[in-house]
Formats: structure tokens, C-alpha cells, sequence
């Protein structure tokens, strides 16, 4: 956490724990007739720092810095690029270099090519291959799109898959061009590196000419998420990518891929061949399942989806949304999901606690300052908070502009809305159930049109009792309309029946599934901890700091 590295360094931030504030200079102060002139600015969320007397400044977050390599002379080297058609002018224009380097994947030196990820003037990382096609990257370096100075002052940008790749389009003639930093994946694609240099695209045509197979497309589909569809290009290719075409076609069957790009499909029309690959991947694959929790009768029941519509609703004081907030702590473990939390009736801070405590296992409370700053530094690069404290407008509408801002700046994979009444509506004229319906549809094309899970959490009407318990609700006693049943994907109620207070069991009713292959109808019983807002199926509580547990070393 930056706050707690720059309370190292000396700096007194004031009982602060973000934003800005002004200090006195730990350097310079005690030299001074007025000592306790606050002549250093701190921005502690970004852990940087500038004292305006004696100008000591620096930042907290330092990434590894390497060493360039000498420049290519070998003529192996050059080989190489020649039969892939890159000539030796532009193996020079990239500044590639060589070496040797310890490989992990056989754990031998190797010779090794260099490409080196330059931001500006500064080396940033480098990438480093084999001639048997082992890969690894500087440790602790920043990770950037390779290439990424060519794209200043230019009206479009073409986002290929590999630095080879960046060569190919540059010597055919168009020079704005980056290669993403970590390959492609049939997976959920990892693309944190663009949120820090996410403004450099803005105003840009985005050309998308990932690899033609099945991790490239899902590239592709990840990236068109992260920018207007207006902006979008495809660049479809005859075989798997542009060094193929160029070594059989030549640099001007390159370019002129670049001059034939489409724009995105019209979503609104759709034939059957659309659909062909998709129905034949269901064939052989298997319907999609979503994604899990890793507890047992809970995926039994229930799955997480993108493009799908959540409903979970309960009586106020029940834990839904403890629970839905646990839901959320295992799949960012688990599946890396990013979210996007609009909660008014909870501050960000006690959230971002009980997050903390979810993660850890631990109340705040019993943690010392090293503990809790490793779990808020696991949560802030996974949770995105709508400042609602600072907001005026609780619109539909303004909060879905915000939603898209957090998909492209950050790749939110889940929206929450918590709670549906805070959820202001500016027609007077409608009934609730009317204006229940079209939010409902609303939040569900827009699951659909970006690709994102989006859950409401809304309350039931007042409920009945029977022995002295509250009976379970239904998704038909949301806000009195039938649409809280009609129109999700799935509808969760989460319940409570109370013993001493303590040890009250909750029980979590699955009363909607649209799609049988991901759940089922029925109930799941856990055990909860109170004291860290942890569930259970089986009184065990799993070990959450143990999953990705190597991806956060660097961040401590």
C-alpha cells in the first residue's frame, strides 16, 4: 500500500490514507526556522512526492529498470528475421539486441534475442527468446505494449499479438502499430498492462489484427471490449497472422489487409453461419458452464457469467450482500474477475474492510499494518468503487456512462448495483412495476451489448412470519413487480434464520436459471463467521491468500 511506504520513508501523512495532502519535508524541515511549514506535496494513490523548498521528490512504486543489450550483430540473428521476411533494416529501426539469459523453463543459459519495450527515452522491459521459442520477461519490470512511441501524434493504431508481428506491419509501410506485452489466451486475457497507458489510445481508429486462431479471436473480442465498437477495426487474415502473409504474399498484400479492415459486424442482423462456430464448439466442447467459486454444492447450483443479469434480493440486515461481497473475493481469487461496486447504503471504507477481512480471514482489527496492507493491495487492483459520496446523479443512465468507464479503463468483468432504490428514476409518471421493467432490460442489454455480468440487489417487500421466523421471499415480492422474476438470468435469495445471534445458519435460495448447463434450482446451507463475513458449506474455511498467492509478491 503507498500509504504505508511512505510512512517509511518519513513522510507524516497526517492520518490520511489517500488522495492529497501537504507536509512537512522529512528532508529539509528540521533545517529550517519554520519547521512546520508544509512545503511537501503527497499524492498518496499515486506514492508520489515533491517537497517545493528543497525539491526532494520520488516515487514509491519502482519497477525494475534493465539493462540494454548490445545491439544485434550476430549474424545468426539476422538469419532469423530474413526468413521471416523482416529485413535487416528493420531489425535495426527496433533496436533488437542479444545476449544470454538464464531461461527458467529448462533452467540453462541460453543466446537469446532482445526486444527491447521503450517508453519514450527509457528502456522499460525486455523480452527475451530462444531459437526454440522459450520466452520470459524483465522480473518486476513494468509490463507496456511494445512499440508504443510509435503511436504519438498518430490518428490510428493497429494491436497485434507478438513483437515480430509489430516488424511485419512497420516494413509494409504502417508505423503505428504495438504488440500486446503477454501473447493471447483462449482464456480471460490479462490486459492491466493498458490501463496505465490507456490514454494514449484515446481520439485513435483501433485496428485489431490478433493472430487468426482461437486465442488471437478471444484477444480480439477482450481488446474490442476496452474501446468504443464505433473505433473498432477488424483485420482479418487469410492465414494464422501478417508474418505468414507477408513471407507468402509480400509487404503489399500487408498493407493492403490494413486498407480492407472491417468495421465490427452489425450486432442487430445475424444469420446462421454467424452462429456456426459457436454451435460447433457446443457440440464438441460442451455447453459453457461459466465460472465457479471452488465450493461445492454452491457451483453445484450456481455459476458466473458475462452478458447474464443477476437478481439477488433477501430481508434488509440478512447478509446478502455480505455474501454476494464473498462471492465476489473467491472469483477474483479464483477466475481474476475484476467489479465495479455502486453501494451507497455502505462507505467504500468499511467495504474495502470487510473485503480486506473476507480475503484475509482475519478482522481488521487483529491484523498489523504489513497484513493489511498486502489484502488492499490485492483489492485495488480488483475493485473499482463508484464515489458516491461525491456523486450527484444516481440516474440509470449516469451510472451505466460510469460502468463503461471502468470497462475500458479497467476491464471490469461484474457490475454491481446494491441496492435497486437508491437507483433514482426521473419519469414521476411511471408505476413501479413499469419502471422495474424497463431498468430490468435495460441492465440486461447492456450484459450483453459489453459482455459484463450485472447484478441488482433489491429488497423484498415486508414478509410474514411463521413460528416467530420470517418466511423465505420470492423474486415475485421485489418492488411488487413480476419483472424481478420475468426478466433476469438468475435469481438468488439469501436467507437467515436466527438462533442466538451468533451462530445463525444462512441459506441461499437459487430460484431462477435461465440456462439448466449452468445450475440448478435449489438451496445451499453455510455455516457463517461473523467476525470476518467468511461462509462455509462444511464449517471449513478455505484459505483464499493461498490462490494467484505469487502474482501479489511484488506488491507488497
Amino acid at each position: 500500500m503507498n500509504a504505508d511506504k511512505l510512512i517509511k520513508l518519513g513522510i507524516d501523512l497526517r492520518n490520511k490514507w489517500s488522495g492529497e495532502v501537504k507536509t512537512t519535508c522529512p528532508k529539509c524541515a528540521h533545517q529550517r526556522k519554520k519547521k512546520n511549514d508544509p512545503s511537501l506535496g503527497v499524492n498518496i494513490d499515486d506514492g508520489v512526492w515533491k517537497c517545493h523548498h528543497c525539491n526532494w521528490s520520488g516515487s514509491v512504486n519502482q519497477y525494475v529498470r534493465p539493462e540494454l543489450r548490445s545491439q544485434v550483430k550476430t549474424e545468426g540473428i539476422f538469419s532469423y528475421f530474413t526468413k521471416r521476411g523482416i529485413k535487416s533494416e528493420t531489425v535495426t529501426e527496433f533496436k533488437i539486441s542479444e545476449g544470454a539469459e538464464w531461461m527458467p523453463q529448462d533452467q540453462k543459459e541460453h543466446k537469446v534475442i532482445c526486444f527491447n519495450y521503450f517508453l519514450e527515452d527509457d528502456l522499460i522491459n525486455i523480452k527475451f527468446k530462444t531459437s526454440d521459442k522459450m520466452f520470459k520477461m524483465v522480473k518486476d519490470a513494468r509490463k507496456i505494449p511494445y512499440n508504443i512511441n510509435s503511436i504519438k501524434d498518430q490518428n490510428y493504431v493497429i494491436i497485434c499479438e507478438g513483437e515480430e508481428e509489430c516488424m511485419v506491419w512497420h516494413q509494409s509501410g504502417l508505423r503505428s502499430v504495438i504488440s500486446v506485452p503477454n501473447g493471447a489466451s483462449k482464456n480471460n486475457n490479462n490486459l492491466e498492462w493498458l490501463d496505465s497507458v490507456y490514454d494514449l489510445f484515446e481520439g485513435k481508429i483501433i485496428y485489431l489484427a490478433t493472430d487468426n486462431d482461437e486465442p488471437g479471436r478471444k484477444l480480439g473480442e477482450d481488446l474490442a471490449r476496452r474501446f468504443d465498437s464505433s473505433d473498432i477495426r477488424i483485420i482479418r487474415f487469410t492465414e494464422k497472422d501478417a508474418n505468414d502473409c507477408l513471407k507468402l504474399y509480400g509487404e503489399e498484400y500487408v498493407a493492403r489487409l490494413f486498407e480492407e479492415a472491417e468495421h465490427l459486424a452489425i450486432k442487430e442482423i445475424a444469420v446462421v453461419d454467424d452462429f456456426l462456430e459457436t454451435i460447433l464448439s457446443y457440440q464438441e466442447n460442451g455447453f459453457p458452464i461459466g465460472y465457479k467459486v471452488n465450493m461445492p454444492e454452491t457451483d453445484k447450483h450456481l455459476s458466473w457469467n458475462r452478458g447474464e443479469l443477476v437478481v439477488v434480493s433477501g430481508i434488509p440486515t440478512f447478509g446478502k450482500t455480505t455474501w454476494l461481497d464473498y462471492m465476489y473475493t473467491r472469483l477474483s481469487q479464483i477466475n481474476n474477475w475484476k467489479f465495479g461496486i455502486f453501494s451507497p447504503e455502505n462507505m467504500a471504507p468499511l467495504k474495502i474492510m470487510r473485503l480486506a477481512e473476507q480475503l484475509s480471514g482475519k478482522p481488521v482489527t487483529q491484523m498489523n499494518r504489513e497484513e493489511l496492507s498486502r489484502m488492499l493491495a490485492i483489492i485495488k487492483t480488483r475493485f473499482y468503487f463508484f464515489n458516491t459520496e461525491k456523486m450527484e446523479d444516481f440516474t440509470l443512465g449516469a451510472l451505466l456512462k460510469t460502468a463503461k468507464s471502468m470497462i475500458k479503463r479497467y476491464g471490469i468483468d461484474c457490475l454491481c448495483l446494491d441496492p435497486f432504490n437508491y437507483i433514482d428514476n426521473p419519469s414521476k409518471e411511471e408505476s413501479t412495476h413499469d419502471r422495474a421493467g424497463d431498468l430490468l432490460r435495460e441492465l440486461k442489454k447492456f450484459a450483453v451489448h459489453h459482455d459484463i455480468n450485472v447484478t441488482l440487489v433489491a429488497h423484498p417487500r415486508k414478509q410474514d412470519k411463521t413460528g416467530g421466523q420470517y418466511n423465505v421471499p420470492r423474486m415475485y415480492d421485489i418492488a411488487q413487480s413480476s419483472h424481478f422474476y420475468n426478466v433476469p438470468d438468475v435469481g438468488i435469495i439469501v436467507h437467515r434464520t436466527f438462533v442466538d445471534g451468533v451462530n445463525d445458519p444462512v441459506e441461499v435460495f437459487i430460484q431462477k436459471i435461465k440456462h439448466h448447463f449452468r445450475g440448478q434450482l435449489g438451496s445451499i446451507q453455510y455455516n457463517f463467521d461473523r467476525a470476518t463475513g467468511r461462509y462455509s458449506e462444511n464449517g471449513k474455511f478455505d484459505d483464499l491468500l493461498s490462490i494467484n498467492e505469487k502474482q501479489w509478491e511484488f506488491r507488497l
